[in-house]
């Protein structure tokens, strides 16, 4: 199995960790897949940054490989805060089975157009709006992360997402974190981040923490090989 899309790297314009008319709720223009297992804390804050969201018209689909009846309270207690609605698409326990659950959650996508990201990535408040003005037909993005230390990973609040404090490279700077070529990853922006984009020595493969397609593309090509466990399910 393999991509027959072309593809855009977008590392550098965006990446993850960070009313609506009605008439605009009834068809979300995307859908955000969002995998997770047994894995409450981080996923609370993954919902939280979508509620922050510039962009309004998206759907989340929690891809749920098996975990505990916590992260069920835990996806209806957001549910009554989010302006999006989110669907838990859910299966039993079998080991890592994360091919078989992306999959599942593909056909539950009501948008033509698909992001997917990880239960520990927070979106920052630009996170699906640069990805729904960059999507064209016959590509696919693939963007990157800003990964943190756990001890400031662990100390992110609701209100450090709320006011984007967690993508400020001030704030993590205060919070800990080394200055490294990595952190233009936070800083560019324009020219800068399109100059990073266009030499980024990162190949143009399917990341499972934060790229976007077609429904239409990813079906064609079957989407993920389920006989396939833990590692590179994504690039495949």
């Amino acid at each position: 199995m393999f991509w027959i899309v072309k593809t855009k790297i977008y590392h550098y314009t965006f990446y993850i960790f960070a009313f609506m008319d009605l008439s605009e709720m009834v068809q979300a223009k995307i859908s955000v897949i969002v995998s997770t297992y047994n894995a409450e804390e981080w996923l609370k804050k993954v919902l939280w940054g979508f509620t922050c969201q510039n962009f309004k018209s998206f759907e989340v689909i929690v891809a749920d490989d098996g975990s505990g009846p916590a992260t069920k309270e835990l996806i209806s207690e957001i549910s009554e805060m989010a302006f999006y609605p989110i669907h838990h698409i859910w299966q039993p326990d079998e080991g890592f089975q994360k091919s078989r659950i992306l999959n599942k959650a593909i056909e539950a996508c009501n948008s033509d157009y698909i992001i997917m990201t990880d239960g520990d990535c927070i979106p920052r408040e630009d996170f699906v709006e640069v990805h729904y003005i960059n999507k064209e037909p016959g590509y696919f993005i693939s963007g990157g992360y800003y990964m943190l230390p756990m001890n400031i990973s662990k100390a992110i609040t609701l209100e450090d997402i709320e006011k984007q404090r967690c993508f400020n490279i001030g704030w993590l700077k205060e919070m800990g974190i080394p200055k490294t070529f990595k952190n233009n990853k936070l800083t560019a922006s324009g020219f800068i981040s399109k100059i990073l984009n266009t030499f980024t020595p990162t190949n143009a493969s399917w990341n499972g923490h934060n790229s976007s397609g077609w429904k239409k593309d990813i079906l064609n090509v079957n989407g993920f090989d389920e006989r396939m466990q833990y590692g590179g399910q994504d690039r495949e």
